[in-house]
């Protein structure tokens, strides 16, 4: 029954293999296309972009690591450690592997002291690596590894220490959490210290394991060279200990001694604490003794005398009457306590720090004389020392003189100025009127242990040798009778003089008669027929019970030197002349010794070359 319902329609031959020829064309063409993008593509990378395609296969097998550089210590004049690298274990995570951040922070929370949800978010990181302890306590870091948490491991780093912790820290300064120095002589010699890292390069795997006869390179460091300091660590902590005590008992805010050997300018301790908020007394991170500026008072006067010396305006046998007042443009000046009319020679004014006799001598000199010769002292300038955050004080240009100026800066008003610029200035005096450079550094050395030393700063002739003399002789007259009495040394003959100023306040001015803070040093050397060690102590309002410096200052003055003198194997008078007799040997620290040799080295190389 053709025509019945439930006959099959037959589809035309020809229809069907016009179907499949459009099949297999578009087929075909798919092939066509995606061999013509292969082509391409091969020509991408064979061609047009080879090198680029390298160096992604490259950076799948090839691992570059950093070698880290051992950060060089630094050490005192005798190769004592103040500030080295040492080996610490840090803590890190690769957020990938960590299959619950917040559990696994919780368990390291306990151990390392810190908050969970900050250590869950190092956890939950989309990176692979992150921070979640530095330079941590071996003893934590072991407690971390017994946790055995996945993703979690222990990395080792290098960390700053300082066996004497904040001893001289304003001196050395701090690095900070990858040891790169940021302050103080970490930072000025971070080049030296840092070295150079290395780098090794190796041939590894999909699965991370070396490949057999695979590239393998190192490149070893340079570590950081040996800063070698002209500090000597004994005398520095006993600094901070005297200026600990002695700021105490005189109720001040803060202190500071720095001591130099006035022959090469090297500085010997530089210490400096101050009184917190909380009322104690500590170890201050700032280098004041080059960042603090104050008005000095009367340890001013033997600059001022040794410009009236040096310009023959007086001798210090020359006599004049001295009022207990005197007045100069609109100001009044006086001694204290008051006197009548009194005749003084220049080595009486300067032993009873008279303010008058002061002024008028300094009035007769002239200012331009006083000015140039503060000026060659150093003050108004800063030192070579090359420290950071370095203060210059200020002098003021004769231009900036009012009528009051000279007798106020003559006496140590009206002129502000670091510590160390008063010290390199009594280092002057105590070399025969040569200024020395100060300097915090004796050189560096590497590795193998060679020492390079540093160069040597320019010196400088500020007055002969005779009006130093003359000027160091009124200086002992200071201690054995004057203000300065509390700073003998039994056993030595001491020069220096005692200084007590008025402090400005933030808003101008010095305050009121009786409302006035107070600034009282002490400055001196010994022995004083030949100087060896020259000390500036500071106190920086002293209670009005101890507010000069002869009361402040000068005690903890002779404590230092009384310690000095038997680290440095300095002689007393005795000793001196007992070292005369034939067969005496003065024993020597390895500083010395080291120096003794040095110089011996450049005088063999210097008479090789010539």
């Amino acid at each position: 029954m053709a025509g019945g319902r439930g006959a099959v329609r037959q589809v035309p031959l020809r229809a069907v293999q016009i179907g499949f020829r459009r099949r297999l064309v578009f087929v075909a063409g798919l092939l066509l296309i995606a061999a013509a993008l292969l082509v391409w593509r091969l020509a991408v990378v064979q061609i047009a972009e080879p090198d680029r395609f390298l160096a992604y296969g490259e950076s799948q097998r090839i691992r570059s690591v950093a070698i880290t550089a051992t950060r060089g210590a630094i050490v005192d004049r005798n190769g004592v450690d103040l500030a080295l690298s040492l080996p610490l274990p840090s803590l890190v995570a690769n957020p990938q592997v960590v299959e619950d951040p917040r559990q696994v922070a919780r368990l390291l929370a306990s151990v390392l002291d810190e908050d969970v949800d900050f250590l869950e978010g190092r956890l939950s990181g989309d990176g692979q690596f992150a921070w979640l302890g530095r330079h941590l306590d071996p003893a934590v870091a072991a407690e971390v590894v017994d946790l055995e948490l996945p993703g979690v491991r222990i990395l080792e780093e290098r960390a700053r220490v300082r066996p004497g912790e904040r001893s001289a820290l304003g001196v050395l300064g701090r690095t900070n959490i990858d040891s790169v120095g940021i302050s103080g002589l970490e930072l000025v010699y971070d080049g030296l210290l840092s070295g150079v890292h290395g780098r090794k390069i190796v041939e590894r795997d999909l699965r991370g394991a070396s490949i057999p006869g695979g590239e393998y390179n190192v490149e070893p460091p340079s570590h950081g060279r040996t800063l070698v300091l002209t500090i000597d660590r004994a005398l520095q902590f006993e600094a901070e200990r005297l200026l600990f005590e002695g700021v105490e008992r005189a109720g001040g805010q803060s202190g500071i001694l720095v001591a130099m050997d006035p022959a090469t300018g090297q500085v010997l301790a530089s210490a400096t604490v101050v009184r917190g908020d909380d009322g104690e007394i500590r170890a201050s991170g700032e280098h004041r003794a080059v960042t603090w500026t104050y008005e000095p008072g009367s340890i001013v006067k033997p600059l001022t005398f040794s410009a009236v010396l040096d310009a023959a305006v007086a001798s210090p046998d020359t006599v004049r009457e001295v009022p207990g007042r005197i007045e100069v443009h609109d100001a009044t000046f006086r001694d204290a306590p008051l006197h009548d009319p009194v005749d003084l020679s220049v080595a009486d004014v300067l032993r009873r720090s008279s303010n008058v006799g002061t002024i008028m001598w300094a009035t007769d000199l002239g200012r331009e004389a006083l000015h140039a010769k503060f000026r060659e002292f150093g003050l108004g300038r800063v030192s070579a020392l090359d420290f950071p955050g370095e203060s210059g004080g200020s002098l003021l240009t004769l231009s900036g003189w009012s009528g009051t100026s000279l007798p106020t800066i003559a006496i140590g008003q009206g002129v502000s100025t670091t510590p160390m610029q008063m010290l390199t200035a009594y280092a002057t005096l105590a070399n025969a009127g040569i200024r020395p450079a100060p300097t915090l550094v004796l050189g560096t050395r590497d590795d193998e242990g060679m020492f390079e030393p540093r160069r040597a700063g320019r010196t400088t002739t500020v007055i002969p040798s005779t009006v130093a003399t003359e000027v160091v002789a009124m200086m002992e007259g200071v201690v054995e009778s004057g203000t300065g009495t509390r700073a003998a040394v039994p056993g030595y003959r001491v020069a220096g003089k005692t200084g007590t100023a008025w402090k400005t306040r933030p808003e101008g001015g010095y305050g009121s008669e009786g409302d006035r803070d107070y600034v009282a040093s002490f400055a001196g050397f010994l022995p004083a027929d030949d100087p060896q060690l020259v000390v500036l102590v500071v106190v920086d309002e002293p209670s009005l019970a101890h507010y000069s410096g002869g009361r402040a200052a000068a005690p903890i003055f002779s404590e230092f030197a009384q310690f000095a003198v038997r680290r440095l194997r300095i002689p007393s008078e005795s000793e001196r002349a007992g070292l005369e007799q034939v067969g005496r040997v003065r024993a020597l620290t390895p500083a010395h010794q080291r120096l003794l040799d040095e110089a011996a080295f450049e005088m063999a190389a210097s008479s090789i070359g010539g």
